[in-house]
């Protein structure tokens, strides 16, 4: 096929052309990239393919250190410089609330390291090959390391390969913490030969969901507080870029807080962070692990003023609850229609609102402008080389 432009880049990382009148989204391709394209498959209104062959590179890109790159579907945009990465995502965002929401914002965004940065890792395995799904696909390409992750989950992915029958594991995660080390295997494996070829480097393994040799939690740090976390527990996989987050939410949230609900609070981690600020704290949180965590978590660190409830945040907010400041960290979906109603009729000073996908944090903004405005919004880049990016928002009472 003739040479293509690519003269942007979409919110998830595809580069646009436009040929004929008609959209070509190109995977992997980024704004100023001449070349030629395969695979193209045609849709209604257009197409998508993937790269064949550069005619010439965008400036913005960079040569990248991943071996995988091309195959893998983990790191989209490692192929454009650091800079510009930071640059994309911020201009994705105010793109996305002046298109869904006509709101104009200037957000500032916060950089993290680009390599090493990640704590957590979920390998595929297929017929006891280690791997990671491919672009799309539930193919997986099988890697020996990943640059995101930290050393320790590189050694135990090298330990694994070499040491440990996995012919019949379907699925290995392993969690580094500043305490400990987890791996957690599911399918069919010689507990034996795990625990006698992974003991010296880890504190907990488990065979699924049940943990078969050391802790049944790893302990991890942000700033001066620790956190026990279970295998299936929710935690921030960036603690470098959480605890900038944390102290984003703490300067939003300002002094002497009176009564501060968290809800989706996970393992309890941005109402403990916050505590010193307020008087008192509830957190809500539907998965049991994580609030079992949460307690163990709130009596390591000591707080006396901060308490959870195990639910469905819709059902156990009430309208006549008094409480001037609301933190929520709720799931890519964003907030159900009755938790937004419910919020409003709260009426709290501020809501402090952390969303990794701006869409749904544009829809909920909309919804609850009536009673709100947005006064300030904070981008944390918490996944390098990935085109997601992490919101911080704060919004006033009107």
């Amino acid at each position: 096929m003739d040479k293509i432009v690519i003269d942007e880049m979409n919110h998830t990382d595809d580069g646009i052309s436009r040929v004929d009148g008609k959209v070509i989204f190109v995977s992997k391709a980024i704004s100023g990239d001449i070349v030629s394209i395969k695979d193209r498959v045609e849709y209604k209104n257009y197409a998508k393919a993937s790269i064949d062959t550069f005619i010439k590179k965008s400036e913005d890109r960079v040569s990248v250190k991943c071996p995988y790159y091309d195959l893998c579907g983990g790191c989209q945009i490692m192929g454009l410089s650091y800079d510009k990465q930071l640059d994309y995502k911020r201009d994705k965002v105010i793109n996305i609330f002046k298109r869904y929401g006509d709101m104009a914002i200037n957000p500032s965004i916060i950089s993290s390291k680009q390599y090493g940065y990640r704590n957590k890792i979920v390998l595929q395995v297929k017929d006891g090959e280690i791997g990671l799904f491919k672009i799309s696909s539930n193919d997986i390409v099988t890697i020996d390391r990943c640059l995101l992750v930290s050393d320790n989950i590189n050694k135990i992915i090298g330990i694994i390969k070499r040491d440990i029958s996995i012919k019949l594991v379907n699925k290995i995660m392993i969690r580094d913490s500043f305490y400990g080390v987890m791996v957690a295997f599911y399918g069919e494996v010689d507990e034996n030969e795990v625990i006698s070829s992974l003991k010296d480097c880890v504190t907990s393994i488990y065979v699924n969901s049940n943990c078969i040799y050391g802790d049944d939690f790893i302990v991890d740090k942000l700033g001066s507080y620790k956190f026990q976390i279970s295998d299936e527990a929710f935690f921030q996989v960036n603690n470098g870029q959480t605890v900038k987050l944390y102290d984003k939410v703490l300067e939003y949230l300002g002094n002497d807080r009176n009564r501060v609900m968290d809800l989706y609070c996970g393992t309890g981690s941005i109402g403990i962070y916050s505590s010193s600020k307020c008087n008192e704290v509830l957190g809500i949180e539907i998965n049991e692990s994580a609030v079992r965590n949460a307690n163990m978590n709130k009596d390591i660190n000591d707080i006396k003023n901060i308490s959870f409830k195990c639910g469905d945040v819709s059902r156990l907010i009430r309208s006549d609850d008094k409480y001037d400041a609301l933190i929520v960290d709720p799931p890519r979906s964003g907030l159900d229609k009755r938790t937004k109603r419910i919020i409003m009729d709260i009426s709290s000073d501020i809501i402090i609102y952390v969303s990794c996908n701006p869409i749904t944090l544009v829809r909920d903004i909309n919804d609850l402008k009536d009673r709100y405005e947005l006064r300030d919004i904070t981008l944390v880049d918490m996944f390098p080389n990935t085109y997601h990016v992490e919101c911080v928002v704060v919004l006033k009472l009107k």
